[in-house]
């Protein structure tokens, strides 16, 4: 793997990592996540800034840039692009040098700009999944559902895959209120699949439907109307699902190179 692949792979499994996601990777779901354009150089910079603020307890706390988690956090290849990256920010007044080995310090601009950043909404880059947690659906979600989402442009979030204090229940219905749609598989019929797709059409989020082939004749009435994928290998349902959400909801903000 050359060193471009190493940070954009790096650098999106520490992102994943912060939000408290723990990724399924396969060959195949890593070919996916590599074939994704690093951010713009301009958020990689945003992400210099966030992640120096992160760990600090008071004002003016100094850090130091040589820290190889700013490596990741910011999809860098080396040290030398994230002193670049601070250079970025220096120039605009948000963080800059204060010693040698690496000491530096956030600006006043710079938090200024922070809060700016954390206050910032626009299209969430998240496709909730519910589905059953069943082993046999493993590869389902592996090699079909994740990979799907991938391709369009989104990053997948499935509940049990994600670190949290909260009762399940509260992060479930969190998780949907912050994503761009959710993919309801039927397949298994559990009923938590039944009630999220539910939450997320109260609340006018995109659902997406989908069930094994073999299963759909147990779909229930109330679901029948909707344009399901009956899908029948893994592959197939990536496939047709990443078409489903491109032409329902629109490609992701994390776009293929070669989209």
């Amino acid at each position: 793997m050359d060193s471009v692949n190493r940070a954009n792979l790096s650098g999106w499994l520490f992102h994943r990592n912060a939000e408290g996601s723990v990724p399924t990777l396969t060959r195949e779901f890593v070919k996916t996540v590599l074939a994704r354009r690093l951010p713009p150089i301009s958020e990689r910079a945003d992400f210099l800034l966030l992640e120096a603020i992160k760990y600090q307890s008071r004002l003016g706390d100094r850090f130091n840039i040589n820290e190889p988690r700013f490596v990741a956090a910011t999809y860098s290849q080396d040290a030398e692009e994230v002193s670049y990256l601070l250079r970025m920010l220096s120039d605009r007044g948000l963080m800059q040098a204060t010693a040698l080995g690496g000491k530096c310090e956030i600006m006043p601009g710079g938090y200024v700009e922070a809060d700016s950043l954390a206050r910032r909404t626009g299209p969430s880059d998240k496709g909730f999944v519910a589905m059953s947690f069943h082993e046999s659906l493993d590869g389902a979600y592996r090699n079909g559902l994740q990979v799907g989402i991938m391709n369009a442009g989104y990053d997948p979030v499935r509940v049990d895959r994600i670190e949290h204090t909260n009762r399940i229940d509260d992060e479930i219905i969190a998780q949907i209120r912050v994503s761009s749609f959710v993919v309801a598989d039927f397949t298994g019929h559990r009923g938590g699949v039944y009630f999220e797709a539910g939450f997320a059409l109260g609340l006018d989020l995109p659902v997406i439907w989908t069930c094994r082939k073999d299963d759909m004749a147990h779909l229930h009435f109330d679901i029948r109307q909707y344009n399901t994928i009956d899908w029948e290998t893994p592959e197939n349902l990536a496939s047709r699902l990443q078409r489903r959400i491109e032409a329902t909801v629109g490609k992701g903000p994390k776009t293929l190179l070669d989209s």
